[in-house]
């Protein structure tokens, strides 16, 4: 989702979160509130969190 966000690929980032999401409830497994948090954002259609500090 990272990937696909940074580069500008909206409908890669969907398709990641479809599957993410298919793939959580067949296992019936909770996501990390981090990875919740990231879909929701980019659900919202809101800009990219800092990248700061990172490499």
């Amino acid at each position: 989702m990272n990937i696909e966000w940074g580069a500008g690929n909206t409908a890669g980032v969907r398709k990641a979160i479809a599957r993410l999401q298919q793939v959580a409830r067949t296992y019936d497994i909770f996501l990390e509130p981090v990875t919740e948090q990231l879909i929701d954002l980019v659900l919202a259609d809101r800009t990219a969190p800092s990248r700061a500090g990172r490499s």
